[in-house]
């Protein structure tokens, strides 16, 4: 400020008043706007010059601006009008047409009797269902009403939008929002907090389509002009799109044009109802429902009062939502509704304000289900003898789910195995190698970081004996915790470039290690003698993982420390995880970093720990895997899965970490679906359904008494049409003629149906760190086929490393007959040796900056 004070004259004031009114005025308020130095058109102009005030970025600086340069964004004595700039490529935007944007205004009605404050529009559709297209064929509603957009009809085409030579444009209202018989009934109160905003569109200097929601917060004064609502408490805000963008990149809905949660509660409130499936749809209830689908099918598929959550959108298409899960634990509701963020000052109200409208989305609560049973007992005493669960008002939700009481939101919703983790953190002080005993020696603790850091005694009291018979069973509370050594063993293996090949055969339990009796543990990782196909050399990795196993504490508790559930319940809980590289032969050659842990859990929260349908059976490896220093050791390019491949080649699917892991999350690119557990060699599509007859490409063999027993044959026949699901009950039918007696077979887990990447583009970078999916790095071949009797795994078939990554996702006979042809890749036509010796030359066309550039086909900035 010294050196902007220094400065002379008029320039001096100028800068020292867009810098104040940095603080922003109203509205979405994020950055500087500006204030009004002299005229309208110099403060517009001025204002246009700062970079954080372009359109693309800040939600206020359209309306601020004027508003704040004395030209109120909003008047409404009749038909509103709205004045508004846009900022772009550090000018004014001109030349915006009424196709550019769609206006809605709204106003805030507070909750009444515990009931949340609710956005209510002025301007609504009539929806009338179509015949035949609902729930069963037969829609719920003949017709509903839907807020709406504001309408532009052909005879206001010429003066609906207007542009101001001063540098910005007015927008005429068709409707009278003052006039209760043109809003359906919607009473214009001016006193009350009311938002404008805007759907728009335009094309900045460099050629891009911007989508943007503008919004405005405001009540009106006596003149019928905008007065900004600065007050956080005036206005409800609970949730920062940047949270949903997170994970969906940025969000685009209903053509890509409605990319801000502020422009859809505007719609999405209780004045919006699907007529085909009956639904209301207030964002808070569609959206919880959407990311709870998986949760809801599952609780009606086990007769548990759930529903299978599905709307009916643009031209009668049928959204089905009950695959969607979200991608960590449905508790987790900071990870969207936090007060903590400035721009969210709403985002406490979970805590504070329970709804019906909010909590019976998450919680099925149909007949059948736990909240119906529970309920129902209140609601009699309540409302009244014979009442429904349902019947029970908001108001007597937030009596009973009142702050400070053992059942607040706040409280029961308090995730144990992931808030806890805040008290365990492995840490590895030094890992060194001897190469006469070939011992890896390990130093390590685990600590409590709340608590200074103190060291943790890893043998507890439920352990049993002592030196060498001392066991620590997996049930005990720092029994799974585990140290692993990873390191490359394939003879001829270049160690210029890390790439781990001998993943999980070296381990101990963190408890074998010798305590110096200050909980400070040691412990020795032998490294396997050298054989005639394999070498240990290179650098190597010590990771730890596993679990810590707490009795389950009480949720439903108003103090801390809350006590056990009785009778005792274990759950695992996250530990905060390490890793260490150490150097077996030459210098030390860290592995490279593809991507981080921080970016996978910006989706899951804890990478492991759950699942979309929010419980431990579905989480991997059961949460004790939480980092992807520990997953690239064991899923290394041997790791072969007995899972068959879907695209009709007699090949097994690789569980390598990079093909795995876009095999998951590319699904919707991919022509056949990426599976766990198939069996059949043959095309099927992405439901799950072989197109064409194929056959078991291994014995099919099941344990009878203790005998694992072939009951199906490598080689026979299944019909075109069979699914996952049927193909699992000829084998569970095969086994039962042969004696099996054990629980069913399960068909094969089909990510195609269950996983789709929330993006709304391929934002590589949402993963990977330093630009490296750019160049694939990667010196070794994914294996997809082991010959019989073929130990040596320089002759296992494999894909080799670039085309391993990009046909992961691009899986078409078409993509691979390129990549091999045009490539010169393998795809399990080399060996590894062969592939090693044979250079992909994909970079040719695809290396960054390249005309096919892979981040210019991916769509990359």
């Amino acid at each position: 400020m010294r050196h902007l004070l220094g400065r002379s004259g008029a320039a001096a004031i100028t800068a020292l008043a867009l810098l104040l009114a940095g603080c922003g005025g109203g509205g979405g308020g994020s950055g500087p706007v500006t204030t009004t130095p002299t005229t309208v058109p110099q403060a517009i102009a001025q204002a246009a010059a700062v970079a954080a005030n372009d359109s693309a970025e800040n939600s206020s600086a359209p309306f601020t601006v004027l508003q704040n340069a004395g030209v109120p964004a909003v008047v409404v004595n009749s038909a509103p009008k709205v004045n508004f700039t846009v900022f772009t490529d550090g000018a004014v935007k001109q030349g915006l047409a009424l196709s550019n944007l769609s206006v809605i205004i709204a106003k805030l009605v507070p909750g009444a009797n515990g009931d949340p404050d609710q956005w209510v529009s002025y301007t609504y559709r009539t929806e009338t269902a179509t015949a035949g297209v609902g729930p069963g064929n037969t829609p719920v509603l003949a017709t509903a009403q839907q807020a709406t957009s504001d309408a532009k009809p052909a005879a206001q085409a010429a003066t609906q939008l207007t542009y101001n030579a001063d540098g910005y444009y007015t927008y005429t209202f068709s409707t009278d929002i003052t006039d209760p018989t043109k809003t359906r009934g919607v009473v214009f109160e001016p006193n009350r907090t009311h938002r404008v905003a805007i759907q728009l569109n335009y094309v900045n200097g460099a050629g891009e389509t911007v989508r943007v929601n503008p919004y405005f917060d405001f009540t009106l004064g006596a003149d019928g002009k905008s007065v900004a609502v600065t007050d956080p408490a005036l206005t409800r805000v609970m949730t920062d799109v940047a949270s949903c963008n997170s994970c969906h990149e940025k969000l685009a809905l209903h053509g890509g044009g409605r990319v801000d949660t502020q422009f859809c509660v505007m719609c999405h409130n209780p004045g919006t109802t699907d007529a085909n499936s009956g639904h209301n749809l207030p964002l808070a209830t569609m959206v919880h429902k959407i990311h709870a689908g998986k949760l809801l099918k599952a609780k009606l598929d086990a007769n548990q009062g759930g529903e299978q959550y599905v709307i009916w959108g643009n031209a009668n298409s049928r959204h089905d939502f009950s695959e969607v899960g979200f991608p960590q634990d449905l508790r987790n509701c900071t990870k969207c509704h936090t007060a903590a963020n400035p721009k969210t000052p709403q985002g406490d109200n979970w805590k504070t304000r329970p709804s019906k409208e909010a909590c019976l989305t998450c919680h099925a609560n149909n007949a059948g289900s736990d909240w119906d049973t529970s309920h129902t007992v209140f609601a009699g005493t309540l409302v009244g003898s014979g009442a429904q669960a349902k019947q029970l008002t908001n108001g007597q939700c937030a009596d009973c789910h009142r702050v400070g009481s053992n059942i607040a939101p706040e409280r029961v919703h308090w995730n144990q195995n992931e808030e806890n983790a805040a008290l365990y953190k492995m840490n590895i002080e030094s890992a060194t190698y001897d190469p006469g005993t070939r011992a890896v020696t390990v130093k390590y603790f685990l600590s409590n970081p709340t608590a200074g850091n103190t060291a943790y005694d890893l043998v507890t009291s439920q352990c049993t004996g002592a030196g060498a018979t001392l066991s620590c069973g997996n049930t005990t509370k720092f029994g799974n915790l585990r140290l692993y050594l990873a390191y490359q063993n394939i003879i001829g293996q270049n160690t210029a470039v890390t790439e781990y090949t001998a993943g999980s055969g070296v381990t101990a339990f963190a408890y074998k290690g010798v305590n110096d009796g200050s909980n400070h543990y040691t412990v020795t990782l032998s490294v396997p003698a050298d054989t005639t196909t394999s070498v240990a050399a290179g650098t190597a990795r010590v990771v730890t993982i596993g679990q810590v196993k707490e009795p389950r504490l009480q949720p439903k508790w108003a103090t801390d420390p809350r006590p056990e559930v009785t009778p005792q319940v274990l759950i695992n809980t996250v530990v905060q995880h390490t890793f260490r590289e150490l150097a077996l032969s030459g210098p030390l050659v860290p592995r490279r970093e593809i991507v981080a842990n921080e970016k996978c859990n910006a989706c899951h929260g804890a990478l492991g720990t759950t699942s979309g349908s929010n419980t431990l059976d579905n989480a991997f490896h059961g949460g004790a895997r939480n980092t992807v220093e520990a997953c690239v050791m064991c899923h290394d390019v041997n790791r072969m899965s007995s899972t068959v491949m879907t695209n009709g080649l007699a090949l097994n699917e690789s569980y390598q970490f990079k093909r795995m892991i876009h095999g998951i999350h590319g699904n919707s690119r991919r022509t056949y679906p990426f599976t766990h557990g198939n069996p059949v060699q043959g095309a099927f599509t992405k439901a799950g359904v072989l197109s064409t007859s194929g056959s078991f490409l291994a014995d099919q063999k099941v344990t009878i008494n203790t005998v694992s027993t072939t009951v199906i044959g490598a080689g026979t026949a299944v019909a075109a049409g069979a699914t996952f699901q049927t193909i699992a009950d000829l084998i569970t039918q095969a086994a039962r003629t042969a004696g099996y007696t054990g629980a069913a077979i399960a068909p094969a887990e089909n990510y195609a149906a269950e996983v789709a990447w929330p993006g709304v583009g391929i934002n590589c970078n949402a993963c990977h760190v330093n630009n490296s999916y750019k160049v694939d790095h990667g010196p070794l071949g994914a294996v997809v086929a082991k010959p019989a009797g073929v130990t040596d795994p320089r002759q296992w078939l494999v894909i080799s490393p670039k085309a391993a990554s990009c046909t992961a996702c691009h899986d078409s006979p078409t993509a691979i007959a390129h990549v091999t042809s045009f490539g010169n890749a393998s795809f399990a036509n080399r060996t590894q040796l062969q592939s090693t010796q044979t250079q992909e030359i994909c970079a040719d066309c695809h290396s960054s900056g390249g005309f096919k550039g892979v981040d210019i086909v991916h769509g990359q900035k």
